[in-house]
């Protein structure tokens, strides 16, 4: 829309945070023989200020699972994640928060919880060995927005995966 003029896009639209950040996560794990449980602390720590002046919030979040097998290829799982996103602090003085709300800072920031349910398919033989399929569907049960932000909705997760 904006072509052949460069534009500078609003903050949830940068596909980083331009600042050092530290990932840092624990994970339990449990396994019995017909159900397992797992609980995931998982912290994005952001230091500095980017080249544009401002720095996205510090996120938390705890991430709570339990999957029962149903034979040696089917499982369920259940699961529940509470997370909270700080608000942008300082701003980017070449965007105009009275242009469009997500270049105002003060809409920035979140706390929210969803539970999701899903299943697992594991080939054991055969020549898809080790190849897994999963599937969850979560809706949010909590959400705490600062100013005026789009609500998360339904989520949908494919996914793939191989392993040795």
């Amino acid at each position: 829309m904006s072509a052949p003029n460069e534009t500078i896009l609003p903050y949830p639209m940068q596909i980083g945070s331009g600042t050092f950040d530290t990932n840092l996560g624990l994970t339990y794990l449990k396994q019995w023989e017909r159900l397992s449980f797992g609980s995931q602390i998982k912290g994005v720590f952001r230091f500095g200020e980017n080249d544009n002046e401002y720095r996205l919030g510090n996120e938390y979040s705890i991430n709570n699972w339990i999957s029962m097998p149903v034979n040696q290829w089917f499982s369920f799982s259940g699961r529940i994640k509470w997370a909270s996103l700080g608000k942008i602090e300082g701003e980017n003085p070449d965007l105009n928060p009275m242009m469009v709300v997500t270049a105002d800072t003060a809409n920035s920031g979140k706390t929210y919880a969803e539970a999701g349910i899903g299943f697992n398919l594991y080939a054991f033989k055969g020549s898809l060995k080790n190849l897994r399929f999963g599937f969850e569907a979560a809706l949010p049960i909590y959400q705490n927005m600062n100013g005026i932000q789009l609500k998360n909705q339904e989520t949908l997760t494919f996914g793939l995966q191989y392993s040795l």
